[in-house]
């Protein structure tokens, strides 16, 4: 599992709001902009944004997520597409169909960048100062930076269970058949822990006497929104107003 960004990293140090309306935007013009260029050029965009943010070990992850895409929608479309066909070296493809498969995988690998950059920066405390200092109700607040923080807590769960039941003996790793075998022993500490870790965050909330009655709570160090950040935000708002309208035109 990768680790979190350095918090010298510009997806760390940046207002919380940023890389999450970037994010958005992107899942947005993944699918508003024309086909095959227009997703192309996001995803290339999105990839040199990638060591731009401080944080070049997110590609490992992304590369992980998005090449079994590529290759599945290459074969699926490529080689069992129809339409006119060209030869690449000893293989036959369908045109139509690779035109389809690069669409498709670009339009992923942009939003799987996006995302893994977002997850990486994220930081929960940061996150709801930022949201209480704008109004934010402080159940909304909590319920969306749990919600952010669910995965990569949810992956360190299943690491922590993978390496002790292989330390117990458990054959992870093989066949197929031996991979369908151990996931019952794995996915049940699993979703146990995950109820154990719920509960656990109730309890802790119910003891400070925190309640959804609409009371304005002040942040402890509610994060800086500087010019650059609002920027971003008010530019990645006007590219996907701008690619609405095209694609509505």
């Amino acid at each position: 599992m990768s680790r979190p960004a350095a918090p010298d990293a510009l997806a760390a140090r940046a207002h919380p709001f940023t890389p999450l309306i970037a994010s958005l935007a992107v899942i947005a013009l993944a699918f508003l902009l024309p086909a095959p260029g227009g997703p192309v050029a996001l995803a290339l965009l999105v990839a040199l944004c990638v060591p731009l943010s401080g944080d070049p070990r997110a590609f490992l992850p992304a590369a992980w997520l998005a090449l079994p895409f590529w290759i599945l929608l290459t074969v699926l479309h490529g080689l069992l597409g129809e339409g006119t066909r060209t030869t690449i070296g000893p293989l036959t493809f369908s045109e139509p169909g690779l035109l389809l498969a690069l669409t498709t995988s670009a339009r992923l690998t942009a939003v799987i960048l996006a995302s893994v950059l977002l997850l990486r920066g994220f930081r929960p405390g940061r996150f709801v100062d930022a949201a209480l200092e704008q109004g934010w109700p402080w159940s909304l607040a909590y319920l969306c930076a749990a919600t952010l923080n669910a995965i990569p807590r949810f992956q360190e769960r299943a690491t922590r269970v993978q390496e002790a039941m292989r330390s117990r003996g458990l054959r992870v790793r093989g066949s197929l058949l031996t991979r369908i075998r151990a996931f019952v022993p794995l996915a049940l500490p699993l979703m146990l822990g995950a109820l154990h870790d719920v509960d656990e965050r109730a309890f802790a909330l119910a003891t400070r006497q925190v309640r959804a009655d609409g009371a304005r709570r002040t942040p402890l160090r509610p994060p800086a929104d500087t010019a650059a950040d609002q920027a971003v935000r008010w530019g990645a708002a006007v590219l996907v107003g701008v690619a609405t309208l095209w694609r509505m035109i």
